[in-house]
C-alpha cells in the first residue's frame, strides 16, 4: 500500500503516531505477503492497519497552524431599536425616531432635572407606556397628527424638547446626561394592567390626594389602576398652591362669553356656589348664578390650575380662587414622585403606589 495513500496534516504528535503506523503496516503487510493465497486477506489485519489513523481523528486534537482560528466576537448584539412616529406641529414635522431616544426629550420636558434619579426614572417608565399605548391605538386619538401617533403638544399628547432647546435652556449637559441615564436604567420597562398596557395620566402636583378618573372625565368610568391615593408632601414645592384675585365684572364677562345663557346678579357672594366634591376634596360641581357647571369646566373657564377649590369674597366686587395642586390630579404626581423617591422607594415602588394594581414588564419586541 503505497504512502501516499494516507494524506494528513500533522504537527509533532502526528508524526509518532504516523511513524507507528508504518511499523504497523510494515508487519502486517509481511504478514499478507507471505501467505500461500495472497488474495485471502483477514479483515482483522485491515482494521488493526487504521486503527491508529482512527485513534489520531477521534481523540488526537490538531496542533496549532500558522493561521490563527477566527475568535467568537465578545460585543453584544445591539437591541432591537422600536420606532415611533412623531408629530411636532411647532416645526410641522412628522418623524420617525427612536422610541428611546424620542424619550429623552420627553422625560426633559416634563419633568424638572432637579427631581430625585428616582422620580426621574418613574417619568421615563410612564412615559414610555404613553407612547406604547398610543402606539398600539389603546387610547387617545391621532385624528391632528397626521398618521404620527403622538405629538408633542402637552395639551394633547406629551411634551417634547431637543437636546438643543434643552442646552439653550440651561446652558449645560449635566442634566441632560442624568435624563439619559434614567431612560437607560429603564429602558424597554411599560406598566401593564391584567396583560394590557395601561393608560399611564400624570400631572404636575395632587395637592396631597390625586382623582379617581371618573370624577374628572366621566365618560371613561372607573379603571381600577388610576384611583385617588394619598400623595405625601406635595406641599413643599411651588406648584402646590395659587391664589387669583377676580373682579366680579370681569368673571361675569367671561362667564357670559362661554355660556351666554347664563343669569348673573350683581352680589358674587350670592351667585357662586360651591355644590359637590369629590372624595378626594376636589370641587365637582359649581353654581354660577342661573347654572351648574362641573368643577373641571370651571376650571377651565378661569383657567385655574386645578379642581382643588377654596372660593372667599374679600370684598363685594372681588372673588378670591385658592387652588391646591396642578393638573388634572389623575395617576401619577410628579412632585410626589420626587417625594417619594427621596424617602428611598424606588421607581417600581413609587409606580405601584400610583397606579393601583399594575406590573412593570419588559416591552415585547
Amino acid at each position: 500500500m503505497p504512502d501516499r495513500l494516507i494524506n494528513l496534516t500533522m504537527d509533532e504528535r502526528s508524526n509518532r503516531v504516523y511513524s507507528l503506523i508504518q511499523r504497523n503496516r510494515k508487519a502486517v503487510g509481511q504478514r499478507i505477503l507471505g501467505m500461500k493465497q495472497p488474495t485471502n486477506v483477514k479483515w482483522s489485519d485491515v482494521v488493526l492497519l487504521f486503527m491508529p489513523l482512527l485513534f489520531i481523528l477521534i481523540f488526537i486534537p490538531p496542533g496549532n497552524t500558522d493561521a490563527p482560528k477566527a475568535q467568537p466576537s465578545m460585543i453584544p448584539a445591539k437591541e432591537t431599536s422600536v420606532r415611533i412616529v412623531v408629530y411636532n406641529p411647532e416645526a410641522s414635522l412628522v418623524d420617525d425616531v427612536d422610541l428611546e431616544d424620542y424619550l429623552v426629550g420627553v422625560v426633559a420636558a416634563e419633568m424638572p432635572t432637579s427631581f430625585h434619579e428616582e422620580a426621574l426614572k418613574v417619568q421615563a417608565v410612564a412615559a414610555r407606556t404613553f407612547a406604547v399605548s398610543r402606539m398600539k391605538g389603546l387610547y387617545g386619538t391621532s385624528t391632528n397628527h397626521f398618521g404620527a401617533h403622538v405629538c408633542t403638544d402637552s395639551g394633547h399628547c406629551q411634551a417634547w424638547v431637543s437636546k438643543e432647546v434643552y442646552l439653550a435652556r440651561h446652558g449645560s449637559e449635566e442634566g441632560w446626561l442624568k435624563i439619559q441615564k434614567a431612560v437607560a436604567d429603564t429602558r424597554g420597562q411599560i406598566m401593564t394592567y391584567d396583560g394590557v398596557v395601561i393608560n399611564p395620566l400624570y400631572h404636575a402636583n395632587s395637592g396631597g390626594a390625586t382623582e379617581d378618573i371618573q370624577e374628572v372625565w366621566s365618560m371613561v368610568g372607573e379603571v381600577p389602576y388610576l384611583k385617588s391615593v394619598y400623595s405625601p408632601e406635595d406641599a413643599n414645592y411651588a406648584q402646590y398652591e395659587k391664589e387669583s384675585l377676580f373682579a366680579w365684572e370681569d368673571m361675569v364677562k367671561k362667564i357670559k362669553a362661554q355660556y351666554p345663557e347664563a343669569r348673573l346678579g350683581e352680589d358674587p357672594k350670592k351667585e357662586i356656589e360651591i355644590l359637590s366634591y369629590s372624595t378626594s376634596g376636589r370641587v365637582t360641581a359649581i353654581r354660577l348664578g342661573s347654572i351648574t357647571l362641573s368643577g373641571v369646566d370651571f376650571r377651565e373657564l378661569m383657567s385655574l390650575r386645578s379642581t382643588y377649590i377654596e372660593i372667599s369674597f374679600p370684598d363685594k366686587n372681588t372673588v378670591k380662587i385658592v387652588t391646591k395642586g396642578y393638573g388634572h390630579g389623575v395617576g401619577m404626581s410628579q412632585c410626589g414622585a420626587d417625594a417619594l423617591g427621596r424617602q428611598g422607594m424606588d421607581y417600581i415602588e413609587i409606580l405601584e403606589h400610583y397606579y393601583t394594581g399594575v406590573k412593570v414588564e419588559e416591552l415585547a419586541q
